[in-house]
């Protein structure tokens, strides 16, 4: 695997996680076609549609990826009085909401905006999407213009959302709001929680990644202890050079750090020069030179008969211990710096998205009801 796969599963158990979900209420009149606005949007039927009123009984989720949409019934009905909607539903837990209607506004539709005005004036905002649907009955411009001439007239000072005319039926103006809610100017409600999360992961990561790297580490400093007692003049320092490469080869798989992502990607990063350059004959001599003193005692005291092999074997073991936990060190600390930096520059949808100029294919989401 490689820190990119790492940080790709990380994230795939994040989205398990309903708390970093981004929710959006879809509210409106019975009959005003919510759940066929959620069809569309997802490119089959997935919600249960029909022309009675309360065919939606119960606050009914969908989700993908970090988005999570709730098709909630509709209010104003004997099932549903809008004082009683608005208590079991709380239309304020969410982050985006969607007002889905099809005919003249009512009261109840005002006194709900007069909610969410309250809401978004007593803490954060949440943005309002105002969708008429079966816009395909409107004969005319003028009409449309009527239409939002009238909706705005009746938002509360200080409410505003962007009004949308679409048509289920033949899939009108869908495109539009489906860009809508893909749009990473919302990018404030859902980072700080993913963010969160992803910390935790990826800390979590890292000291496991750690205790496996000294587990490694532990192997290749006994082969340098016996190599330490090694009697022949030069043959050692060969068989040092041929643990360090392995121990630290060892090292940086136990991180999932690829030698040609590390080349290819990671070429900028300060510790990036450092693990490839250790990675060299010459690497690894500069290392050992830079212990000096102790080296010069490791090959000079082993010709000390027991005692200096003694030593040698512990001067062995001790320096390929230093050399092992500098570079856990730096293998971490790239980790932690790729990982962050990932995170920070992640577009929620960039993998669903693609390049701007290309449509967004629905249907290839894989959104699913959660059970209740």
């Amino acid at each position: 695997m490689s820190l990119q796969t790492e940080f790709r599963n990380i994230l795939e158990k994040i989205k398990r996680d309903q708390g970093t979900h981004t929710k959006i209420a879809v509210v409106g009149q019975p009959g005003a076609g919510k759940s066929s606005i959620i069809n569309a949007l997802i490119g089959h039927k997935v919600a249960r549609t029909g022309q009675g009123t309360d065919i939606t009984r119960k606050g009914v989720r969908y989700r993908y990826e970090f988005l999570e949409i709730v098709d909630l019934p509709g209010y104003g009905t004997t099932m549903f009085p809008l004082s009683e909607w608005k208590e079991k539903f709380k239309i304020h837990q969410y982050d985006i909401i969607f007002f889905v209607f099809s005919g003249k506004l009512t009261k109840d539709d005002c006194d709900l905006f007069a909610s969410i005005a309250a809401y978004n004036k007593s803490g954060q905002k949440r943005p309002l999407l105002l969708i008429r649907n079966h816009c395909s009955d409107l004969a005319s411009h003028e009409d449309r213009e009527a239409i939002r001439r009238d909706i705005y007239a009746k938002l509360p000072e200080g409410l505003f959302g962007e009004l949308y005319f679409v048509d289920c039926r033949y899939q009108n103006g869908i495109d539009k709001v489906r860009n809508e809610i893909l749009n990473e100017k919302y990018k404030d409600i859902w980072q700080p929680r993913i963010i969160k999360e992803f910390e935790k992961a990826r800390d979590e990561f890292l000291r496991t990644r750690k205790s496996k790297a000294m587990d490694s580490l532990s192997t290749y400093t006994k082969l340098a202890c016996a190599n330490g007692v090694n009697p022949f003049l030069g043959a050692d320092i060969a068989a040092d050079l041929a643990i360090y490469f392995k121990m630290f080869s060892a090292i940086k798989e136990d991180f999932d750090i690829d030698d040609n992502e590390l080349k290819r990607r990671y070429c900028n990063y300060p510790g990036a020069k450092k693990l490839l350059e250790l990675m060299t004959e010459n690497g690894v001599i500069i290392l050992l030179k830079n212990f000096g003193s102790k080296q010069v005692i490791k090959s000079v005291g082993k010709y000390i008969p027991f005692l200096g092999q003694g030593i040698a074997a512990v001067l062995g073991y001790t320096l390929a211990e230093d050399a092992g936990k500098s570079y856990i060190k730096d293998c971490a600390t790239l980790a932690r710096q790729v990982m962050n930096d990932e995170i920070a520059n992640y577009k929620l949808y960039g993998d669903l998205r693609g390049s701007s100029k290309q449509p967004i294919c629905i249907e290839s989401y894989k959104l699913y009801q959660l059970k209740e």
